[in-house]
């Protein structure tokens, strides 16, 4: 007996433990999403957490809920990677969600109760009224970059810059001295390619460093499909793009770029230029802090340092 108990123990395995008939000591621990069921009737708070290869009616029930709110996911009651994308994408839809791919108490009262801070991909994680200059790419020169982020920094304005990996590798931006002067950096791709013209793998390579590891990118030109909105919440980060596309990239000159923002943004607006053209200057941004100052409207506000990975934007 003692030798077949050893021989168990050593193959580490229920089943030879049972071959011995010998009992085991204690319960053996399942899943409780197997072990609890769940109707429609069941209140949240009694909704187990849910995660990777959880399988059971309150598996089913949260696909049904997710379907039925429109997101694209399996309904059989096993938590495949389809589920757990679907919970992430709808993590990613509410400003005060973690995106971890785990149906928690959290996400389970979001998914039946809402009344959270829901999440737009235009706005971006900016609540306030206040307007955000962003700019995309890369600057002229590390020193055109420095001279511009201290500028805007003496101007009281609070830049949001998606810079792609690239412009880190040619060393023509410093995401650390950005931030260091309270201008938010984040991910805009490696290379700038189309991100909806790659595999769910390439996309990934898109997002990963050197590119800024950070939780907010944008897509290169705005373009975006499911395979690459299932990427982004895998980093995870959530997708920002704009309200306002000055389309300074066309060769609009300095005048022209400040008097479309001053004329078209409104309150709480994302507006997109680039490093690279004509606004990215401290007359232009003096200019434009000046003519939304007279249409009632102010400027993101450069509150001091800020971190990689924040959750809102302080404005």
């Amino acid at each position: 007996m003692l030798n077949t108990l050893k021989r168990a123990l050593a193959l580490g395995c229920a089943a030879a433990l049972a071959a011995t008939g010998l009992a085991l000591s204690g319960p053996v621990l399942t899943a409780s999403a197997a072990t609890v069921s769940c109707t429609s009737s069941t209140p949240v708070s009694s909704r187990p957490t849910l995660r990777l290869n959880d399988t059971g009616s309150c598996v089913r029930l949260l696909q049904q809920n997710l379907a039925n709110q429109g997101w694209d996911v399996n309904t059989d009651g096993t938590f495949t990677t389809r589920t757990e994308q679907a919970v992430r994408r709808f993590q990613s839809s509410w400003l005060n969600l973690t995106i971890d791919g785990i149906a928690g108490p959290n996400t389970w009262n979001m998914l039946i109760n809402g009344g959270g801070t829901p999440y737009s991909v235009g706005k971006g994680p900016n609540t306030t009224s206040k307007v955000v200059l962003s700019f995309d790419d890369c600057p002229k020169s590390l020193s055109a970059f420095k001279t511009t982020v201290n500028a805007a920094e003496s101007l009281g304005i609070r830049l949001v810059i998606f810079t792609y990996g690239d412009c880190v590798n040619w060393k023509l931006i410093d995401p650390a001295y950005a931030r260091a002067h309270g201008h938010y950096v984040f991910n805009h791709s490696n290379t700038h390619a189309d991100l909806t013209t790659l595999s769910y793998a390439g996309v990934l390579k898109e997002l990963a460093a050197p590119g800024p590891q950070t939780s907010y990118g944008r897509p290169p030109y705005g373009a975006y499909n499911l395979t690459v909105k299932n990427a982004y919440a895998s980093k995870p980060m959530r997708i920002w793009t704009w309200n306002i596309d000055t389309e300074d990239w066309t060769g609009k000159s300095q005048s022209t770029v400040v008097n479309y923002v001053i004329n078209n943004a409104k309150a709480g607006n994302t507006v997109l230029m680039h490093m690279q053209y004509a606004a990215f200057n401290s007359s232009a941004l003096s200019a434009i802090k000046t003519g939304l100052a007279k249409k009632g409207l102010s400027i993101c506000r450069n509150n001091g340092a800020v971190g990689v990975s924040p959750s809102k934007v302080d404005c």
